[in-house]
């Protein structure tokens, strides 16, 4: 037998001598590991009962764009009232802006601010949040927030530096602790492309608190991505309806004066005032041909911005009672029972490892 045939051997004798140490080390405790394992349940259950159960709000919606956009030609439009470089807009949806948007400073700020009835107590969404997590307990080591009471204004761009400051700390708290996630349905294949269903998750140990949150912060989403969305098409579609009211006034005017021309050189032969009318009637003939042409491309400018504008619709809204979120009392009790096991096995182990290691040296030398 060669000499790394023999330390092969004498490794495995040696390890096998461990595990069979290791197990009757073990197994002469065993009551002491039952106990250990007994009180981790208890305590587990403890837990398990005592902690408040959390609440989570879900909504899920729908967004439709329009794909594509329309290829119109309204250079037309854009000569008439200078809206230079208008035209399709909206696309595919775009799910990582959408996501980026949800989870914003400002969009999570104008939710908060807004008042709800928790309760039975209508307050700023913020002030129910402050006092649903006792941040008030945490203000006082901070010396810009010490005379802190609360909330009073309703507008992010009125927050005073204290309220700014309270309102990081909230939106920090949420992305952290995931209190709010905001989640995306991908479509079934090979390639992950965007389903354009948004799902978008609050869960506090406050029921009606979680609700008001997630309503309010859909209407808020909705209403400033349709906004933002269709700027352009809306800021288009004014202008051209200014130029149309501009074009009617003129025109309106034109042919009061032609009016007056006619009535005032009734009967009479005047090459002056035949040259007036004769002026008017132009005019009038021009801006009556321009108010048809801004007309009918102000109906093209209505429904381009009625076609790229996004579509929100709900699929599932929250609504009482909500899913409830606690702890299983069979769960933590055996994880906590087997983690107190162990954990004596592992300090009784370190505890007697000395004992342990002349044991081992006497069953190897017998060998």
């Amino acid at each position: 037998m060669s000499q790394a045939q023999i330390n092969q051997s004498l490794s495995l004798i040696q390890l096998w001598a461990w595990v069979k140490v290791i197990f009757v080390f073990g197994l002469n405790r065993w009551k002491q590991f039952l106990l250990a394992g007994i009180l981790g349940g208890l305590l587990g259950i403890g837990i398990a009962w005592f902690i408040k159960p959390k609440y989570k709000a879900s909504l899920s919606f729908l967004l439709n764009e329009n794909e594509g956009g329309m290829n119109l030609n309204l250079s037309s439009i854009a000569g008439l009232a200078g809206a230079y470089g208008m035209g399709g807009g909206g696309g595919q949806v775009n799910e990582d802006k959408l996501l980026f948007i949800a989870g914003s400073r400002n969009i999570i700020g104008q939710t908060l601010l807004r008042k709800a009835f928790v309760y039975g107590k209508e307050d700023l969404l913020v002030n129910h949040y402050i006092e649903e997590f006792n941040m008030r307990s945490g203000f006082g080591s901070d010396t810009a927030l010490k005379n802190f009471v609360g909330f009073t204004h309703s507008q992010l761009n009125e927050l005073t530096y204290a309220e700014n400051k309270v309102l990081d700390k909230i939106y920090v708290s949420l992305q952290k602790g995931g209190l709010y996630t905001v989640d995306a349905k991908k479509k079934a294949g090979i390639v992950a492309q965007g389903a354009g269903i948004i799902t978008l998750n609050f869960t506090t140990k406050n029921e009606e608190l979680s609700k008001q949150f997630i309503d309010h912060l859909y209407l808020i989403l909705s209403n400033y991505y349709i906004q933002k969305s269709t700027l352009k098409q809306l800021r288009s579609y004014e202008l051209i309806s200014h130029r149309a009211d501009s074009i009617k006034s003129v025109l309106f005017e034109r042919e009061g004066e032609g009016a007056s021309y006619a009535d005032q050189n009734k009967g009479l032969v005047r090459m002056q005032g035949r040259i007036e009318l004769e002026r008017a009637k132009r005019d009038v003939e021009m801006l009556s041909l321009m108010y048809a042409e801004v007309l009918k491309n102000q109906e093209v400018a209505r429904f381009t911005l009625e076609n790229q504008t996004p579509v929100f619709q709900v699929i599932d809204a929250p609504t009482l009672p909500l899913e409830k979120i606690k702890l299983s009392k069979l769960k933590t009790g055996l994880v906590l029972a087997i983690l107190f096991a162990f954990g004596l096995f592992i300090y009784l182990l370190i505890k007697h490892i000395d004992s342990l290691k002349l044991s081992l040296s006497q069953k190897i030398d017998l060998v």
